[in-house]
Protein backbone atom coordinates (compact mmCIF):
# COMPACT_ATOMS: atom_id res chain seq x y z
CA UNK A 1 0.00 0.00 0.00
CA UNK A 2 1.13 3.68 -0.87
CA UNK A 3 1.36 5.95 2.07
CA UNK A 4 0.54 9.49 0.67
CA UNK A 5 1.33 11.94 3.80
CA UNK A 6 0.82 15.11 1.34
CA UNK A 7 -2.60 15.98 2.79
CA UNK A 8 -2.24 15.46 6.67
CA UNK A 9 -2.86 18.25 8.88
CA UNK A 10 -3.78 18.76 12.37
CA UNK A 11 -7.01 20.53 10.96
CA UNK A 12 -8.78 19.85 7.63
CA UNK A 13 -11.23 22.49 6.12
CA UNK A 14 -11.91 20.23 3.10
CA UNK A 15 -12.44 16.31 2.81
CA UNK A 16 -9.59 14.27 1.99
CA UNK A 17 -9.40 14.48 -1.95
CA UNK A 18 -7.35 11.10 -3.49
CA UNK A 19 -4.27 12.25 -6.13
CA UNK A 20 -5.26 12.00 -9.63
CA UNK A 21 -2.69 9.84 -10.63
CA UNK A 22 -5.50 6.65 -10.66
CA UNK A 23 -7.10 8.40 -13.58
CA UNK A 24 -4.15 8.70 -15.85
CA UNK A 25 -2.37 5.27 -15.05
CA UNK A 26 -2.72 3.94 -18.55
CA UNK A 27 -2.19 7.26 -20.49
CA UNK A 28 0.90 6.33 -22.38
CA UNK A 29 0.08 2.63 -22.93
CA UNK A 30 -1.00 3.26 -26.56
CA UNK A 31 2.44 4.38 -27.52
CA UNK A 32 4.42 1.67 -25.94
CA UNK A 33 1.82 -0.75 -27.43
CA UNK A 34 2.36 0.71 -30.95
CA UNK A 35 6.06 0.81 -30.28
CA UNK A 36 6.10 -3.23 -29.96
CA UNK A 37 4.24 -3.55 -32.66
CA UNK A 38 6.39 -1.53 -35.07
CA UNK A 39 9.90 -2.75 -33.66
CA UNK A 40 8.39 -6.34 -33.72
CA UNK A 41 7.39 -5.87 -37.20
CA UNK A 42 10.91 -4.70 -38.24
CA UNK A 43 12.56 -7.31 -36.55
CA UNK A 44 10.48 -9.98 -37.91
CA UNK A 45 10.44 -8.79 -41.20
CA UNK A 46 14.60 -8.59 -41.19
CA UNK A 47 14.54 -11.96 -39.99
CA UNK A 48 12.22 -13.14 -43.13
CA UNK A 49 14.07 -11.35 -45.27
CA UNK A 50 17.58 -13.15 -44.33
CA UNK A 51 16.08 -16.56 -44.40
CA UNK A 52 14.79 -15.79 -47.72
CA UNK A 53 18.00 -14.78 -48.69
CA UNK A 54 19.89 -17.84 -47.70
CA UNK A 55 17.02 -20.13 -49.02
CA UNK A 56 17.46 -18.10 -52.19
CA UNK A 57 21.07 -18.82 -52.24
CA UNK A 58 20.40 -22.58 -51.35
CA UNK A 59 18.32 -23.21 -53.74
CA UNK A 60 20.68 -21.35 -56.68
CA UNK A 61 23.32 -23.39 -55.32
CA UNK A 62 26.33 -21.41 -55.06
CA UNK A 63 26.52 -20.85 -51.40
CA UNK A 64 29.84 -21.90 -49.35
CA UNK A 65 29.55 -22.00 -45.80
CA UNK A 66 32.82 -21.96 -44.56
CA UNK A 67 33.70 -21.08 -40.79
CA UNK A 68 36.61 -18.42 -40.87
CA UNK A 69 38.60 -20.37 -38.02
CA UNK A 70 38.74 -23.63 -38.95
CA UNK A 71 41.89 -22.79 -41.16
CA UNK A 72 42.11 -24.57 -44.78
CA UNK A 73 41.69 -28.47 -45.43
CA UNK A 74 43.87 -30.37 -47.31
Amino acid sequence: MRDDFDNIRAEREAPYLAVATNANKHAGLWKQIAIGIVVGHLSLASIGAVVWMVAAQLLVGDVQIVAPWAGKQG
